[in-house]
């Protein structure tokens, strides 16, 4: 049957997600591999490169970050865990139209083990993965036009801001100590159910704006709505909100920017 779509109504939106931290959360493989091949008891910082490494100088240790990781993608690529609630949530904004891209920083060697995981755990809902081989993820997020990119490291966030999307950082147990509250082009969000607020609040006011200025809604205008939203008052972000859920005759007035 023929089901008619408005243009203010985007027939998918594109989200790009990071890999490591984002989707496969490896905290307890490294925790427990660490410990099993070389008597390592991690801190979560201590997880991450620069942590593991200072700490295998400090003790006099001939390793580095890749004698952990390497054979741990090698062999227990399978154990990285898929965060709480990201299967659902995944499942749920696909449902509703968002449809995902994966780009990550993972190197040559590493590549290929992750799209393994993602085609074992998540094959159903992300068949496009991206290796940047050590580039920058500005050129990928300009080719792939995402409306939202959610990492893990405040970096790769901290290059994307002058692009035209929406930015989350996905803060990790191993990410506490990182000095960061959200702002107006990066917010931190904790959980999958955050996220799934923070893209549902983007695509109702992308559709806000194309149903009031008569736009069509896809990824062509991304620039533009990006733009206008940048420019909006978070009132005026708020009032917009209003008068859609009041055309829509539904209740999106929980959807509030404080």
């Amino acid at each position: 049957m023929f089901s008619f779509r408005p243009n203010y109504i985007a027939k998918y939106i594109i989200i790009s997600l990071d890999f490591d931290g984002v989707l496969a959360h490896g905290l307890n493989a490294k925790l427990k591999y660490a410990k099993k091949w070389f008597n390592l008891d991690l801190s979560l910082s201590q997880t991450k490169k620069e942590g593991f490494e200072k700490l295998v100088k400090k003790l006099g240790k001939q390793l580095n970050y890749r004698s952990l990781m390497d054979p741990l993608n090698e062999e227990h690529i399978m154990e990285y865990e898929l965060p709480l609630g990201c299967l659902q949530i995944l499942e749920k904004l696909y449902s509703e139209g968002f449809r995902f891209v994966i780009i990550t920083a993972r190197n040559n060697h590493d590549s290929p083990y992750a799209v393994e995981f993602v085609k074992h755990k998540l094959g159903h809902l992300i068949k496009n993965i991206h290796n940047t081989r050590n580039e920058s993820k500005n050129k990928f997020v300009k080719l792939l036009k995402p409306r939202v990119h959610i990492d893990d490291t405040l970096e790769n966030l901290i290059e994307l801001q002058n692009e035209n999307v929406h930015l989350g950082y996905y803060r990790q147990p191993e990410n506490e100590h990182i000095n960061f509250k959200s702002n107006e082009r990066i917010q931190e969000i904790n959980s999958w159910n955050e996220f799934y607020v923070f893209c549902q609040k983007i695509k109702l006011l992308h559709e806000a704006i194309c149903w009031k200025y008569d736009l069509e809604n896809n990824y062509h205008h991304n620039e533009l709505l990006f733009n206008f939203l940048r420019k909006l008052h978070q009132n005026t972000k708020n009032q917009l909100l209003k008068e859609y859920s009041e055309f829509k005759h539904g209740n999106l007035s929980n959807f509030k920017f404080a």
